[in-house]
């Protein structure tokens, strides 16, 4: 599923090149026939030329799955642990998206995957924005934010905020040891002395891993 989700997100960017190239190279063409405007159309044609080299940069990298392709390589196997992940991802049913256990954490949201070693997870707490427009209220947005040990996080949208509830729960109850909620003095301890928090939260693994068997 991994591997194709690449394969589709890679088809997907070299369609949009080919547009914006076609494009591109048809208003560089209409900028040939013409003297007046021919410097602004053919700035004209060079964006659409700047977009399309950007679908292709995408493709290559395939970037929708680049978390689990750098994970991957660095690992002495990439193509053993690509499978691993795939079969993780076979194991068992997700939760709004997630895939959780003591090894990986996968969510999934169309073509997208966000990706992280569940060892790297720190600090996860959900965010509800509300939105509006000329100072009108416009609804709200949801997201579950997730910190990890190396300074980076995840923006996990959610549809509403129950779903956010149900991932954090899910979260705890998978990884009960990591820092679940937001607070002041977790915000200030991230930001300040990251290095502290990955100890607190390393500690409460190690307690937590001497209770209970590995899952």
């Amino acid at each position: 599923m991994i591997k194709k989700l690449g394969v589709r997100y890679r088809i997907s960017c070299s369609i949009g090149a080919v547009i914006f190239g076609v494009i591109g190279a048809v208003i560089f063409g209409v900028a040939m026939g013409i003297d007046e405007g021919q410097v602004w159309i053919g700035l004209g044609a060079a964006l659409f030329w700047g977009f399309a080299v950007w679908f292709i940069s995408l493709a290559v990298r395939q970037s929708n799955i680049r978390d689990v392709l750098d994970y991957c390589k660095k690992k002495p196997h990439p193509e053993y642990e690509m499978e691993r992940i795939e079969q993780f991802y076979k194991a068992g049913a997700s939760v709004c998206g997630l895939r959780l256990n003591n090894e990986f954490f996968l969510y999934i949201k169309g073509d997208t995957v966000n990706f992280a070693e569940t060892r790297e997870l720190m600090w996860v707490f959900k965010i509800v924005t509300q939105n509006r427009f000329y100072g009108i209220k416009a609804g709200k947005s949801y997201q579950i934010e997730v910190k990890l040990n190396d300074g980076s996080g995840m923006a996990l949208t959610m549809k509403n905020e129950k779903m956010c509830d149900d991932v954090i729960a899910y979260i705890e109850k998978m990884v009960p040891y990591i820092i679940l909620g937001y607070n002041d003095e977790v915000n200030s301890l991230y930001n300040k002395n990251p290095q502290e928090l990955e100890r607190i939260v390393d500690e409460r693994r190690h307690q937590y891993f001497e209770q209970v068997p590995v899952r």
